[in-house]
């Protein structure tokens, strides 16, 4: 019989996401609107942080 080795993937190190990463990144990068993270005010972080982990 003819085994096959599953093919181990770093997701950390693929140059795309999947669509639901992807999506995720485009909201996040709307919220931050270019700015630097050290420009941001601890409450703003929080709550953009908080929002990822929030069911719609």
């Amino acid at each position: 019989m003819r085994q096959t080795k599953k093919k181990v993937i770093n997701l950390n190190k693929l140059s795309t996401g999947c669509l639901p990463c992807m999506n995720q990144a485009k909201i996040m990068k709307k919220k931050i609107s270019n700015r630097n993270i050290s420009e941001m005010n601890n409450k703003e972080f929080k709550i953009i942080v908080s929002s990822l982990f929030k069911k719609d």
